[in-house]
């Protein structure tokens, strides 16, 4: 499990995107190279998060990418609420 104290959370975080990225930069530090077996023959890394500049976008510019694999607990679909069902990665 990884815990949580919400005074570790920046100040200078004030957005949910900002904490988006802040999570997910901690996962992806914690968890770099833990993997998951998502289909047969394919594994995948539980979470990669990168800054990238992307050429393409408009403007062009630096942006995180990022993708993350969580566990959910069964019944999920069941009951509203995702982020309740979901598991420890480690």
């Amino acid at each position: 499990m990884t815990v949580l104290n919400i005074a570790d959370i920046p100040s200078s975080i004030n957005s949910v995107e900002k904490l988006a990225v802040w999570s997910l930069t901690v996962l992806n530090d914690l968890y770099a190279t833990q993997t998951i077996e998502e289909a047969v023959n394919s594994t995948e890394f539980v979470t990669q998060s990168a800054p990238f500049y992307v050429q393409a976008s408009t403007p062009p510019g630096w942006r995180l990418i990022s993708r993350l694999s969580v566990p959910l607990a069964p019944g999920w679909r069941r009951q509203g609420k995702i982020w309740v069902h979901a598991q420890d990665i480690g």
